[in-house]
């Protein structure tokens, strides 16, 4: 269960302390005493209040002073202030206390229940606040433990695949002549799979590593990152009729994790361009007033648009793997790293029409 939470309540004069408690009784909460400016900061860095009432006409140091120095303090910054005073209520009074960094002033004689009201306010937001961060942080927990999980299954799926891979291979290699056409087939069909197995727990290996992965910004030129990926694609496949264009893009992003971004998205245009005798890929770029959007397009075989929502999700595929193969994570892998970036990314297109993917790596609000 967890424990009630606290208000600290700070005055030098005994009887005031004793009103406010008899006054808060009935709350659900836990009140702590401070008799001077001193006694209460020290008394906020013991443990988390949900609101303090500060009376204002102290000796020493006043109330003004002991929330200067509590919104000055990393560690009591966020401990919401109700100043108490007895002074003269006027509008000067009342701004000096916002000025100093009270959520409220309220002038004495105190209204009873306008007082439970306003400390009720703060005890259960305080409440929503701890049961929230509870829950965010078991979420991450979770989230840690699901990823430490998956990233081990997919690291240990990779152990019964190599021998399946080489010893299909050694069979048909060495082997191969005794079988018939349906026996070496049925060993390229096993082949084939295991290939298809491990191009899927590569990519799902990408896909947990770089949700954990720390992006370090700097200048990359993406123009010359883009022109190497289709350079080694050109070299992969010289049969290809492919032009390409791109502008001259250099952006602050980490480097590593860019490159497995656009080499996601290249490698797609490239795929799905290969039907056409001759194609077009480009990289391209749009200055808006307050963000630099970037694209990645293609005349290529294109989607419905009705599948533009669900394109970034993990093992979604919208063509058959007979027309173009993969896994369906390598999108999922780049609107991570943009969202990692802060950026945000988008796919627009239509069937046969070809595709464009936009992306940004800033929040808009972060523009030079």
């Amino acid at each position: 269960m967890s424990p009630k939470p606290s208000i600290l309540i700070v005055d030098d004069v005994e009887a005031n302390l004793v009103a406010l408690e008899a006054l808060l009784e009935s709350l659900s909460c836990e009140l702590v005493r401070a008799r001077t400016g001193n006694e209460a900061l020290r008394e906020l860095l013991k443990r988390d209040y949900a609101v303090m009432l500060l009376d204002v006409q102290m000796p020493e140091m006043d109330g003004y002073e002991v929330a200067k120095w509590a919104r000055e303090n990393p560690a009591t910054r966020e401990v919401p202030i109700i100043f108490l005073t007895a002074m003269l209520e006027s509008e000067e009074n009342m701004l000096r206390g916002y000025g100093s960094g009270a959520v409220d002033v309220l002038f004495k004689p105190i209204n009873p229940y306008v007082l439970r009201s306003k400390v009720q306010v703060f005890l259960d937001l305080h409440v929503s606040r701890r049961s929230l961060a509870s829950e965010v942080a078991a979420h991450r927990k979770t989230l840690h433990e699901l990823e430490a999980f998956n990233y081990s299954i997919s690291h240990d799926l990779r152990s019964p695949l190599r021998p399946l891979g080489g010893f299909s291979q050694a069979l048909l290699d060495d082997y191969g002549h005794l079988l018939d056409a349906t026996g070496q087939d049925y060993l390229l069909r096993i082949r084939a799979a295991a290939h298809r197995m491990s191009q899927l727990i590569d990519d799902l290996l990408s896909l947990s590593q770089i949700r954990r992965a720390e992006v370090r910004p700097r200048a990359v030129n993406l123009t010359a990152i883009a022109r190497t990926i289709i350079g080694e694609l050109r070299t992969n496949d010289p049969a290809r009729n492919v032009e390409f264009d791109a502008v001259e893009a250099i952006e602050q992003a980490d480097p590593g994790l860019v490159r497995v971004a656009l080499e996601n998205l290249l490698r797609n245009a490239w795929k799905f361009t290969r039907n056409r005798e001759k194609s077009r890929i480009e990289l391209g770029k749009r200055v808006e007033p307050r963000e630099t959007i970037y694209f990645v397009r293609d005349d290529g075989a294109g989607f419905e648009p009705a599948f533009a929502k669900r394109m970034f999700q993990p093992f979604q595929r919208f063509h058959k793997a007979t027309e173009f193969e993969g896994t369906g994570i390598g999108l999922a892998i780049v609107e991570r790293i943009v969202t990692h970036h802060g950026g945000r990314i988008w796919a627009e297109s239509t069937p046969d029409g070809g595709a464009t993917f936009s992306f940004t790596l800033r929040p808009p609000t972060e523009r030079d």
